[in-house]
């Protein structure tokens, strides 16, 4: 027995129930990677609910990640590496993903020329009026995880357009030939929905969570450097900080 029991007393969907018992269980091992996952039937029987409300959580997981239909043969669980990141040290991609023995790549979609707008004024103040902007998709052993767009002032690196931004770090870049000495960063994260256009990119269903990241980049005298907007799959993304307990 699997044990897909749920409770039907609390207003929580019945379907979302069903699907964070099926996480917990492929995040702890019960259900193994590559395992053929049991079928609706005998997801019906053990937790007494509809085909159609077993059917929706099994297909969200589907949208996910967790879970792969095979054609012919049956649901499987996917093999699915999670990208840790961090929070401790201000790394590029590159160094974070390297670290942990994996291999990244970065597919650069477009680069271009733009002026100004109301949210980046507020970020980098009136003064700057033209910025790059760079869209790129991050990959983790050939796995797209993150699609990001990313503001930068012109003034600080005239002639970006010039360097290969699908095989050189942006940071490496902005350190080594624009003498950009890199301090600091502000992170914000809000969970979200992907739209279609993103889903297409990242590999993923329309509609499948993912984490939304703010991040603005300052030098070491505080100023603003870069900003930029990630969104991560929130199938494999996991964040990690440590946090230092002081008593009063």
């Amino acid at each position: 027995m699997n044990n897909f029991k749920v409770n039907k007393d609390i207003p929580m969907p019945l379907y979302y129930q069903l699907q964070q018992t099926i996480i917990e269980k492929i995040n702890s091992g019960i259900f193994e990677e590559n395992e053929i996952f049991p079928t609706e039937q005998v997801i019906i029987k053990e937790s007494g609910l509809s085909r159609t409300t077993v059917r929706q959580a099994i297909d969200n997981l589907v949208n996910e990640g967790y879970l792969e239909k095979r054609r012919g043969v049956g649901t499987f669980v996917t093999s699915r590496k999670r990208n840790y990141w961090d929070l401790e040290k201000l790394r590029s991609f590159r160094e974070e993903v390297e670290m942990r023995g994996s291999v990244s790549s970065t597919k650069l979609l477009f680069i271009e020329k733009i002026d100004s707008n109301e949210k980046l004024e507020k970020i980098f103040g009136e003064d700057i009026k033209k910025f790059y902007k760079l869209e790129r998709l991050r990959y983790r052993d050939e796995t797209p995880v993150i699609l990001v767009t990313t503001y930068v002032p012109m003034n600080y690196a005239e002639g970006l357009e010039k360097y290969d931004l699908s095989n050189n770090s942006l940071f490496d870049i902005l350190k080594k030939d624009y003498g950009v000495k890199i301090g600091y960063a502000e992170k914000e994260f809000r969970s979200n929905i992907v739209d279609k256009n993103d889903a297409n990119y990242l590999d993923i269903g329309e509609g499948a969570p993912i984490q939304k990241v703010d991040t603005i980049t300052y030098d070491e005298k505080g100023i603003p450097i870069e900003y930029s907007i990630s969104r991560d799959r929130g199938d494999i993304s996991v964040y990690k900080v440590r946090l230092n307990y002081k008593s009063e």
